[in-house]
């Protein structure tokens, strides 16, 4: 194995609960460090997001662009920079750090366009760097373990896949003084969706990682609730895939006493598959005369995100490699790669189109 790698990360300041969680998850990991950032348009936080983490003042940047022209030119240069932004600088950040020759996380989704997606593709495929995109959940053992089960058939043929993430935290206007709404709920800052962009790319993304199947067209209604908000807080969205099997994806934020409720089953010919968040190291499965089948990881930390830990450690495990001569691509690659988040940026896009034109079905 080659020497510890290291990072930087564009956002995720001090104050900040998205750069706490992934520090804290690739600390967890233990395999890279943090070395250089730019964790906020104002300097001073940056400067005393850095002194909390232990790091030189030299490394830490006024903005983005400065920090991917004096990394890239370091003998000791950033393996990879983590983009814990708002979603409308998503692209700009990756394109810029892909541009200079290091590999880039980024939070889902990867942009607000599909076509901004397909350029990073492009970029990150044509200079040979990785790029990630962190759909956490998928991270957790058991997830392996269901897909693994739907894999080898032990459902049957799936016929029908229903999964649900509901919140409440948007029930109530809060916009007015809670900075994550403001951007959320901001066309100019989240780009053209609320709901289906923040949890349903992670629907999505469950969906195609659990079951491989790939969608034919979809069915999506974006209802906003919230008085005077400009993007929905609340989204159905029906799916045929190719296979001949359905969905049905709900996902809402304006869910009245709901925190974080994210749940998916699969119905087979043979079985059936569940799993929620709320009990995240826990598989159940249904089989005929009620007998019922327990999975369970028990080697889950306290306290750990562990499906984030996952996340960093899968990826930070391919990039060593890399780094040690193997062959390793964004195609073949054990994370959820930018495959997986121009997949997701389509699936948002088709939505929106569906919702607009009346809730028509739109091929995929």
């Amino acid at each position: 194995m080659s020497k510890k790698i290291t990072y930087g990360m564009v956002g995720g300041s001090i104050d900040s609960m998205i750069g706490e969680a992934h520090r804290n998850a690739i600390l967890s990991d233990g395999r890279a460090s943090i070395v250089s950032g730019c964790f906020s348009r104002d300097y001073k936080k940056t400067l005393k997001t850095g002194k909390k983490w232990d790091i030189k003042k030299d490394r830490l940047y006024e903005n983005y662009l400065e920090m991917a022209e004096e990394e890239s030119k370091k003998k000791n240069k950033i393996d990879f920079v983590v983009i814990a932004t708002p979603n409308v600088s998503h692209y700009e950040i990756a394109k810029t750090f892909l541009e200079k020759g290091i590999n880039v996380v980024c939070d889902k989704p990867l942009t607000t366009t599909v076509k901004e997606a397909q350029e990073l593709k492009q970029l990150a495929d044509d200079n040979d760097l990785l790029l990630c995109v962190t759909y956490s959940y998928v991270g957790y053992p058991v997830i392996s373990l269901a897909r693994n089960k739907i894999e080898k058939g032990e459902l049957g043929e799936i016929r029908f896949i229903n999964v649900q993430y509901i919140q409440g935290w948007l029930a109530k206007k809060i916009e007015d003084e809670n900075k994550q709404a403001q951007w959320r709920l901001d066309p100019n800052q989240s780009g053209l969706a609320n709901t289906t962009a923040d949890i349903g790319s992670h629907v999505e993304n469950m969906v195609s990682y659990l079951t491989r199947k790939e969608i034919d067209n979809l069915c999506a209604r974006l209802d906003t609730f919230g008085e005077s908000r400009k993007l929905e807080d609340n989204s159905t969205v029906m799916v045929n895939f190719k296979d001949k099997s359905k969905g049905l994806l709900f996902m809402s934020q304006i869910a009245v006493g709901e925190n974080n409720n994210f749940s998916v089953c699969v119905y087979g010919s043979e079985g059936t598959l569940k799993w929620n968040f709320n009990q995240a190291n826990k598989l159940t499965i249904l089989y005929e005369d009620h007998k019922e089948e327990i999975v369970q990881n028990v080697d889950e930390i306290p306290g750990t995100n562990i499906g984030f830990k996952n996340t960093y450690s899968t990826f930070i495990t391919d990039l060593i490699n890399k780094k040690n001569g193997e062959i390793i691509t964004n195609d073949n690659a054990h994370f959820q790669s930018v495959n997986a988040g121009l997949r997701g940026m389509r699936f948002i896009e088709k939505c929106v189109e569906s919702s607009k034109n009346g809730s028509v079905w739109v091929k995929f």
